[in-house]
């Protein structure tokens, strides 16, 4: 077994041997003797001892509580002062570095031991015990969620900051106060969870707050707080951010709130319903699926470029005062700006800010306003049979309300497509029969002119 290494640094030559002299009859070994707080510092490096035997009163600028004060900082390496002097002064100035204990000059070998051994104790506790801190501060910086205590009154004696600042907080943001009122939302669930926690019960609780205009959504789960003896002394509680699941579940439900509604159309636009009512099922489900106070939706006279027969929201005839601004027909090619856009350019647009789009043309006067504008082309078979148009809906568009949007075009178009074919099917049919009713009739004809 290693010996523990220790440095002497007296500047008594005789007292210095005699304590080096010492140590090495109670098993120690003596690394270096210095009777400077300068060559203290550099022996400290050179010779790494364990611990550090330092008189308090040295010659020369630096004594021993300086000497001492930079090998703590600098090494991590345990002093215990050597001093012949007890005065309340010195050791409050001594205390301010950190020691592992204290020798007043005379002393025995056994109390010289005994010093040595617990204040290598200590630090040895003392090490373990910042390694165990940091080893905490790095799984608590580590883990996503927010650790915090309360004490008995609700107010918040931990946080763990660095997932507070995420957020635009700070630890002393939330320490000595009610947390939840810090982050400006309703205190009754929080408080009613903290009761139930105080009261020995694990309560899991979600619920959602405004943070710098965005909207978050969290899952706190809060637990008593223990002491040694079991006693209750708080709440302990974790605050996770839940919000990505929250928008992927909404998502989700959106998504399958869409396609049923989309298959609940295709099913209705298979029926034997005219064109117009074609236009004003969909007009129907784009209103309710956007969220749109104004909807258009129109299709294409074959062989021309009129839009005819369109449907339109009633809010649309109320609203707008614009003279004739929709007849029973108009051909596209005079619209302009941004629903002329969409028709002349078979292409969809969404803006939430229409005046500030350079295709638009701005609104005539007594023409409705324009908040945001979403508008898809109905395309079949590459040609342009019909259009949707939406505007003033109660949130900005979103990619998705567009991506909506154009599947709602592409079964109008499918549906414009198939009730053309239908009638153009059905005129084939009839023109048929009349030629075969004709045929008929001659042929009968001649069979009664030959009798």
């Amino acid at each position: 077994m290693s010996k523990i290494k220790v440095m002497v640094v007296e500047d008594e030559s005789i007292v210095a041997i005699d304590i080096g002299q010492r140590l090495v009859g109670l098993g120690y070994e003596v690394t270096a003797t210095v009777s400077s707080g300068e060559k203290a510092i550099e022996m400290a490096e050179k010779t790494s001892p364990e611990i550090i035997l330092m008189d308090i009163v040295l010659k020369g600028k630096m004594d021993g509580i300086e000497a001492a004060a930079q090998i703590v900082e600098k090494f991590k390496i345990p002093v215990v002062y050597l001093t012949a002097y007890s005065d309340e002064k010195t050791l409050k100035r001594a205390k301010v570095t950190g020691p592992f204990g204290y020798i007043i000059k005379p002393f025995e070998d056994r109390e010289l031991h005994s010093v040595i051994e617990i204040a290598l104790y200590k630090h040895d506790l003392e090490t373990k015990l910042k390694e165990s801190e940091e080893r905490y501060r790095i799984t608590l910086n580590s883990i996503n969620d927010i650790l915090f205590t309360l004490d008995l009154d609700e107010k918040c004696t931990m946080v763990s900051e660095p997932q507070l600042k995420r957020y635009g907080f700070n630890a002393e943001d939330f320490i000595g106060k009610n947390p939840f009122e810090q982050l400006g939302v309703s205190t009754r669930a929080h408080h009613e969870a903290n009761q139930k926690a105080l009261n020995g019960e694990n309560v899991v609780y979600d619920w959602s707050t405004q943070i710098n205009e965005s909207s978050f959504y969290f899952q706190t789960s809060v637990s008593p707080l223990k002491n040694a003896d079991g006693e209750i002394i708080g709440v302990t509680g974790l605050l996770r951010d839940i919000t990505a699941l929250k928008k992927t579940k909404k998502a989700l439900s959106l998504e399958i709130k869409n396609s049923n509604a989309l298959a609940d159309l295709s099913q209705r636009l298979l029926g034997a319903i005219s064109l117009e009512d074609i236009s004003k099922q969909v007009l129907g489900y784009a209103k309710e699926l956007t969220g749109s106070e104004f909807c258009f939706v129109g299709y294409t006279e074959p062989g021309t470029k009129n839009l005819v027969n369109f449907s339109l929201t009633k809010t649309v005839w109320s609203k707008c005062h614009v003279e004739n601004v929709f007849k029973t027909e108009f051909d596209f090619n005079d619209v302009g700006g941004l629903w002329g856009w969409v028709l002349d350019n078979k292409k969809s647009i969404l803006t939430n800010d229409p005046s500030a789009d350079e295709r638009s043309k701005g609104t005539p006067e007594g023409h409705i306003a324009i908040k945001n504008f979403l508008s898809a082309p109905a395309i079949a078979n590459d040609e342009l049979v019909g259009q949707i148009a939406l505007a003033n809906a109660d949130h900005s568009y979103t990619d998705q309300d567009l991506l909506l949007t154009e599947r709602l075009a592409d079964i109008y178009a499918l549906a414009i497509h198939r009730k053309l074919s239908e009638e153009k099917l059905m005129k084939s049919e009839e023109k048929n029969r009349i030629i075969v009713e004709k045929f008929l009739k001659i042929v009968s004809e001649m069979l009664a002119e030959i009798k």
